[in-house]
């Protein structure tokens, strides 16, 4: 009895054949290899966030996160001054508030400058950013 039990068990597991797979509750036979991808995915966007926080140590500002970090950037891509708007729809980022406070410590770090023109607030590195 206790046999059938474990063999159940086995065959519950779905996947025992070493494969990796995030969501085991989602995957089929047909698809571990996207559930595969997935996991894989999500590692290296881990293992990115980590090296970005890492560098930006190793550059002397040990307290920014991932967060600031990729929006440091892209403020500085292409070296042309952004909307807020702008900023969050590239960052695929829907709470305003995220990247306001986020952009206040950029500011007040020295990092980045903000410029009104007309109603609308633009963003821009400055030399130390």
């Amino acid at each position: 009895m206790t046999t059938k039990k474990t063999k159940t068990a086995l065959n519950h597991d779905d996947i025992a054949d070493g494969r990796i797979v995030s969501s085991r509750h989602l995957v089929s036979e047909r698809c571990a290899e996207l559930s595969e991808l997935e996991y894989a995915l999500i590692m290296t966007s881990n293992a990115f966030n980590k090296w970005m926080v890492r560098c930006m140590t190793a550059a002397g500002e040990p307290d920014m996160g991932a967060f600031d970090i990729s929006l440091l950037h892209h403020v500085n891509h292409r070296n042309r001054k952004k909307k807020l708007a702008d900023i969050c729809f590239v960052l695929n980022v829907e709470d305003t508030h995220v990247v306001t406070y986020a952009l206040k410590k950029l500011v007040k770090a020295g990092y980045v400058t903000s410029e009104k023109a007309g109603k609308e607030l633009f963003f821009s590195t400055t030399e130390e950013g």
